[in-house]
């Protein structure tokens, strides 16, 4: 009897990379990655982190805020990760598996500003701008998922990611990959996502976006941030964790050593995640780059920041994690 197998975007199941780590370069990355979460720690801003770390068996300073995560609860984190997860679309058939050493491209975000593309002069961004974009994705059939691109400036600033939501589930087919800043805007979320889905519990069981959760380098895991990680990992949506470390600035200047604080930030989150709900579906992601000595801003085409996320990728491959890295 025949069987026959479908798996999402199998025709663009294909990879590439760049061997910039040696086996036992991410040994030794990941050894002194936990030392770093033991001996040193990890400032933990959210009161409900805090305490499912401490009942979990981690050291918590209250008065700093420090936590001290033991190896064997990292390696669990590891081990309950999914390899793989399905980042289901509002149309199925464009369902995207992610996970192995399979390669999709979103595109990146996220900008006030962008080039007029009639008056080619530059201008801040709209709502119109936010769904023609969106439409514009969806268009393009090499594009997997959309990440939010724009933030509208005509509207309340508390308020875009909030129309981002919104406008992506009224354009698009495909999987969102959203940026949510409070857990009142997850919840936003999921009740415009329900309506979609057809209930929260379908849209629990087939989650249309992906959530994102940023530490700020060094070591810092924030309040706002933390806590949609854990509201995300309760519901069963999957959720990017993405560092942004600036070589020289945040981060060491040296690229290994910023690969260990990157590394442990996501990892401390990671383990975060799955002790709020074991077998969730995690991403390791990764912004991370080199600071503009001109500007101290965040250099996004510097080539080290292309060095760095080919190496978090073989990272999360070690992991066995799926991951997500910017590109200039």
């Amino acid at each position: 009897m025949a069987i026959n197998y479908q798996y999402a975007n199998l025709l663009s199941a294909g990879s590439f990379g760049l061997n910039v780590l040696s086996p036992d370069d991410i040994e030794m990355i990941h050894l002194t990655t936990l030392d770093v979460l033991w001996n040193i720690g990890l400032k933990v801003m959210s009161p409900n982190a805090r305490v499912i770390f401490g009942d979990s068996g981690c050291a918590v300073d209250e008065t700093n805020e420090i936590v001290k995560i033991p190896p064997h609860l990292v390696e669990d984190a590891i081990q309950s990760t999914p390899a793989t997860y399905r980042a289901h679309a509002i149309n199925p058939e464009n369902d995207y598996v992610a996970g192995g050493k399979k390669t999709g491209f979103v595109n990146f975000g996220e900008s006030a500003q962008l080039i007029d593309p009639v008056t080619r002069k530059l201008r801040d961004a709209t709502k119109k701008d936010v769904d023609d974009t969106i439409r514009f994705i969806d268009t393009l059939e090499n594009i997997v998922g959309w990440e939010r691109p724009l933030t509208a400036l005509d509207v309340d600033e508390d308020m875009a990611s909030i129309y981002n939501t919104y406008s992506f589930f009224k354009h698009s087919s495909k999987h969102g990959f959203l940026g949510i800043y409070s857990v009142e805007h997850f919840k936003a979320a999921v009740k415009m996502g329900a309506v979609v889905a057809g209930g929260e519990d379908k849209l629990s069981q087939a989650p249309l976006f992906t959530g994102s959760a940023d530490p700020v380098s060094p070591l810092v895991l924030t309040e706002e941030a933390t806590d949609v990680l854990i509201e995300s990992c309760k519901f069963g949506a999957p959720i990017k964790i993405n560092g942004l470390g600036l070589c020289g600035a945040t981060t060491c200047v040296n690229l290994e050593s910023t690969l260990v604080t990157h590394n442990a930030e996501v990892l401390g989150s990671i383990t975060l995640g799955q002790l709020v709900r074991k077998g969730a579906p995690m991403v390791y992601g990764s912004s991370t780059s080199i600071m503009d000595l001109r500007t101290t801003l965040a250099s996004m085409g510097a080539p080290e920041m292309a060095m760095l996320s080919a190496a978090v990728a073989k990272l999360a491959q070690f992991y066995k994690i799926p991951s997500w890295v910017g590109g200039g």
